[in-house]
């Protein structure tokens, strides 16, 4: 008779003597159980118990007969060998025995036995951590992907901030959010309440929000988000395209909503603080019924504050509430809505480079001074959404997802500003007036079709999608003549005179995209394969004003394909290196279009990009470097001439170097750290007048160097159980205000930069004084600590922002 045959999960076959012969040695050798980061898709069971074997260096014994047809479905996450095999066996009717000596066993379980796997009353949250509530450390996103691919697989530069670090930093904007991330600079226009800027590799990018574009109107004033609100900022850095089709080279900016939790979530939290801060914001979630079929989460928030300029208000209502209907394991729809409405002034003021940046006869320009009129200015925005995020698993290898978004926000913002001194003999500023009405709306859908299938030896994550983006934008501005004010001891009251419609437009864009990536595993080589195909449609009707006292009807077709690639090695101490490449595709609307210039052609970008990411298996850390060469045809810049219009030049480069470093080194001890070199230069001069130049000088709001680094240090014993202190640093190197080089000083660029602000923050957990006061959180914190007075850039000469000077903030947070 034949013995019966067994199979060790490192794939060898063996006689049942031989499988009896190795146990002592596997007594002997075995590993006692430790933390692993597994990620590992749907599978056959054999190839799944294959490859956890393989991970964790322990020998599984079973007869083959036991697994064969059988599937295991996904593990992923930080667990032990055993709470991995659980996971595979789950539904199989397979159990796990373990020795003393750590040999792991299949068992057929008992008729009418249920495995549900390991269970530790001590055990983390694995979903909290890797969705960044108590970690700096993100391990996992969509947004590089579109599918849940572990950041350190994904070949290309993306940093993460999490939820908790904005909560210690006690972030109030998404430009601070990024603060601390390489490769980004999001507050070139100063402390602005008005409208989000950034730079993202020399380039400014689109900003989207679980995946789908965000309003954003021309010169980047259309929705605020809320950061409270948010889950997590994703920085995409390079090119785009491919997954989210219209987009911008430097990359892209993905915000992530906080949604419906299985986790009750009750939250009271109070700020207070600098320019008479006061603010109560709640957020509430978890089950709706036992079954947990239903589960909701409510954000709001209430805030009532001035701003660092006299005079200047910055309120704000937010709310938004979502649910999740999950009827089954398969099945998931959450809707998601939004309502946010601001109002006060404009904390942006074109502050003179004389009397700001340089000195002036008549003193100095504080930062605190309005240069336009509380009587007249106003500023007034409230944005909508409204949309849905679905998810169907039609079996172990297909899944499909549709994720849609109406998107809109009315804009009136009406300000008075500098236009240059009257004389150079005179403190009097000229002033001009503006009154902008902007109605921005944007609607989204994308639809995705995933399937994790094997052919061989390789493993296919294949994502293939439809998408549909239309935007709208109907921009009316009046611009006229204000009062002249001296800003060295400023009256106001003035008034406006000549007014005129100075643009009056209605512009709509269609794109439709269609895209395939392929993400191949084989054994540790990890390839990356995408390719796309958008058509855009747009409509350009420009009613008259007071450049062009007629109607124009400007229609414009693109299209254009994209595509990316990349290819990376995963070792198994964490560390993959990777080589890709990327493209982007943008047609470009003018919004002030001419005789010469009726139409601006695409944008187009590539970038060959080159990095290595180390996440250590079992640890709370990520590090990652990368170089990249960057190159971005038919680029839009300020008009020298007029810096509320845009101009076409020719061809731009950015070259540069990356380092970000993220590391929860103990329970109480966690630290961010980057650095960035940018080196970025005009290759392709498009001005057309020889009184300008640009060709070989570097683009705008882009610093040649950044720094910065964060420590969080929290007591956990003594007298002082508790309490935390955070510390911070962060460098901006020179920069430049414009690329463009005049023989006019007048319009000449100017330099900026090169300063350093610290930020510290203090917190306390109040449950260890008493188990009744559980929950409650006090900290606060201070940005730009020492109160650093500086410009941090300068369009030019009657254009220059100061910084953001010293903030500091009380928060009492409650959770229970």
């Amino acid at each position: 008779m034949n013995r019966p045959r067994m199979r060790t999960a490192n794939g060898a076959l063996a006689m049942s003597r031989c499988t009896r012969t190795l146990l002592p040695l596997a007594l002997l050798m075995a590993p006692m159980a430790h933390a692993a980061t597994f990620d590992l898709p749907p599978a056959g069971l054999a190839t799944t118990l294959g490859r956890i074997a393989q991970q964790s260096a322990r020998e599984i014994v079973y007869e083959p007969s036991l697994v064969s047809g059988l599937q295991a479905p996904a593990v992923r996450g930080d667990m032990s060998t055993e709470q991995a095999l659980s996971q595979a066996l789950s539904g199989s009717g397979l159990g796990l025995d373990t020795t003393e000596g750590g040999v792991l066993t299949l068992k057929p379980l008992p008729s009418g036995t249920v495995n549900l796997g390991e269970t530790s009353i001590n055990a983390r949250s694995l979903d909290s951590e890797e969705i960044g509530d108590t970690s700096y450390v993100v391990k996992r996103s969509r947004g590089g992907s579109k599918t849940d691919t572990p950041l350190v697989e994904v070949p290309q530069s993306i940093s993460v901030v999490s939820r908790k670090q904005m909560d210690d930093q006690a972030v109030q904007d998404v430009s601070q959010a990024v603060r601390y991330t390489p490769g980004i600079y999001g507050e070139y226009t100063g402390s602005n309440n008005s409208r989000e800027q950034f730079r993202v590799r020399g380039f400014s990018p689109y900003v989207f929000q679980d995946g789908l574009m965000l309003p954003y109107g021309e010169s980047g004033q259309g929705s605020m988000s809320e950061p409270y609100g948010l889950q997590s900022v994703e920085v995409l850095r390079g090119p785009s395209s491919m997954l989210y089709g219209l987009s911008r080279p430097g990359g892209l900016i993905n915000l992530t909503s906080k949604l419906p939790s299985a986790t009750p979530i009750h939250q009271i939290q109070v700020k207070g603080g600098s320019h008479d801060l006061k603010q109560l914001g709640f957020d509430f979630g978890g089950p709706l019924d036992d079954q947990g079929e239903w589960s909701y989460r409510l954000t709001g928030l209430v805030k009532d504050s001035g701003t660092q300029v006299e005079h200047v208000d910055n309120n704000r209502n937010f709310i938004a509430p979502a649910l999740t209907w999950r009827p089954n394991d398969d099945t998931s729809l959450t809707l998601l809505a939004l309502y946010q409405r601001d109002w006060g002034g404009t904390t942006e003021q074109y502050y003179p480079q004389k009397g700001s940046q340089q000195g002036s006869p008549w003193g100095h320009i504080g930062s605190d001074t309005l240069l336009g009129d509380p009587h007249y200015d106003q500023m007034r925005r409230e944005s909508y959404q409204l949309g849905y995020l679905f998810e169907q698993h039609l079996n172990d290898t297909w899944t499909l997802r549709q994720n849609l978004r109406w998107s809109k926000v009315n804009i009136q913002n009406r300000s008075a500003f500098n236009n240059g001194y009257a004389s150079a003999t005179s403190p009097t500023l000229l002033r001009l007036a503006s009154d902008i009405k902007r109605n921005i709306q944007i609607f989204n859908v994308d639809n995705q079709a995933q399937a994790n299938f094997n052919t061989g030896a390789l493993e296919h994550t294949l994502l293939m999608g439809v998408d549909f983006r239309r935007n709208a934008l109907d921009n009316d501005v009046v611009n006229g003549t204000f009062t002249s004010i001296n800003p060295y001891s400023p009256s106001y009251n003035g008034s406006v005179s000549n007014q005129y419609v100075g643009r009056d437009m209605y512009q709509t864009q269609k794109q439709t995209g269609v895209y395939l990536q392929d993400q191949i595993k084989l054994d540790r080589w990890i390839l990356t394969l995408g390719g796309r195909y958008d058509w855009a449609k747009s409509t350009s009707d420009f009613r008259p004003d007071r450049a062009t006292p007629r109607d124009r009807v400007i229609k414009q077709n693109d299209e254009k394909a994209t595509w990316r690639a990349g290819l990376g090695y995963l070792f198994d101490n964490g560390v993959m290196p990777y080589f890709s490449y990327s493209q982007s595709f943008d047609p470009t609307l003018n919004t002030s279009v001419s005789s010469t210039t009726p139409i601006f052609k695409p944008t187009e970008g590539e970038q060959y990009e080159a990095g290595v990411k180390y996440q250590p298996p079992g640890q709370d850390s990520f590090i990652t470097a990368s170089v990249y060469t960057l190159t971005q045809k038919n680029l839009t810049t300020a008009d020298p001439l007029d810096n509320r219009n845009t101009v076409q030049i020719g061809e731009a480069r950015s070259r540069g170097f990356e380092l970000e470093g993220k590391a929860v080194l103990s329970h109480n001890l966690s630290l961010i750290a980057s650095y960035t070199y940018t080196d970025s230069e005009v290759t392709k001069s498009g001005y057309v007048t020889s009184a300008y130049t640009d060709k070989g000088y570097e683009l705008p709001f882009t610093p040649r160097h950044q720094a910065s680094a964060w420590l969080d240090y929290t007591l956990e014993d003594g007298p002082l159980a508790g309490l935390g202190l955070g510390a911070g640093a962060r460098y901006t190197g020179v920069l430049w205000g414009s690329s463009a080089v005049s023989t006019v000083a007048a319009r000449d660029r100017i330099q900026s930069g090169n300063v350093t602000v610290f930020d510290a923050a203090v917190h306390y957990d109040l449950g260890k004084l008493s188990s009744e006061l559980q929950g409650t959180r006090v900290a606060v914190n201070a940005s730009n600590l020492f109160d650093k007075d500086y410009v941090t850039a300068c369009t030019n000469n009657t254009a220059c922002y100061y910084g953001p000077r010293r903030n500091v903030t009380a928060t009492l947070t409650y959770d229970w």
